[in-house]
């Protein structure tokens, strides 16, 4: 979220909010989070968890683009361990340049973002989070998460040539851009099942259009079914046909 259009009822709280964590020591903020979530940490927390159901019959791995400071993922990589923590075969792939928007496109996306937006992230904290999680889960001897670093654009179709057993049950799309997302889908839909879930977390959204246009420059919408949850606006996604 860019907060670029907040109203001031929302910066008046958000300002309550950081004022709450800022009286607050870390240790409390991690056992009690759900006293600072937001309304749209809470919504998106639940999508997921319904749409990582909706996948969790179909082998092949979960790649997210567009992880920012990694708390989609870690959730996914949190669900699978507790859902099914001998699935040895769900790697949960984290594609990201993780310093920013890279390849911004002057025709399809916004004129008011620039390349430091999404760059406070700590990839180390992540890294240590995902290391730590190894150290409690079964066959921890096999990577179950992942990070690609790099701008999707390029990172995507190497990856794809780099691992010839790639399977994708579920491609997340939430670079927010035209073209990551036009990379991503052409690079992992031919390694989607039927079935497979493929989600844009802003899906017809004037304020990101590119993400929606890359979707219509690769895939035909009348061959798809695309649909949402009732409950959260942004969040779209379909099955390969």
């Amino acid at each position: 979220m860019t907060k670029r259009r907040i109203t001031d009822q929302e910066k008046q709280y958000y300002e309550t909010r950081e004022a709450l964590i800022a009286n607050c020591p870390p240790q409390y903020l991690a056992d009690a989070p759900f006293l600072f979530a937001t309304r749209i940490q809470i919504t998106s927390m639940l999508s997921r968890i319904d749409l990582f159901r909706m996948v969790m019959d179909i082998p092949g791995a979960i790649v997210e683009c567009g992880v920012y400071k990694g708390n989609s993922l870690m959730l996914y990589l949190q669900l699978s361990l507790l859902l099914e923590p001998y699935a040895i075969n769900r790697t949960i792939y984290g594609f990201d340049t993780f310093e920013g928007f890279r390849s911004i496109d002057a025709q399809a996306d916004p004129k008011d973002i620039n390349e430091s937006m999404f760059s406070d992230v700590d990839v180390a904290a992540l890294e240590q989070s995902i290391a730590m999680n190894d150290l409690i889960r079964p066959v921890a001897r096999i990577p179950r998460c992942e990070l690609v670093k790099g701008d999707i654009v390029k990172s995507a179709p190497a990856f794809v040539a780099e691992h010839p057993d790639l399977c994708v049950a579920m491609l997340i799309l939430d670079t927010d851009l035209y073209q990551p997302t036009k990379a991503a889908l052409e690079s992992f839909l031919p390694c989607m099942p039927k079935g497979g879930i493929v989600v844009l977390d802003e899906v017809c959204y004037r304020n990101f259009a590119g993400e929606t246009e890359a979707l219509k420059d690769v895939i035909d919408l009348n061959k798809i079914e695309l649909r949402r949850f009732p409950y959260d606006a942004s969040v779209g996604f379909f099955r390969v046909p």
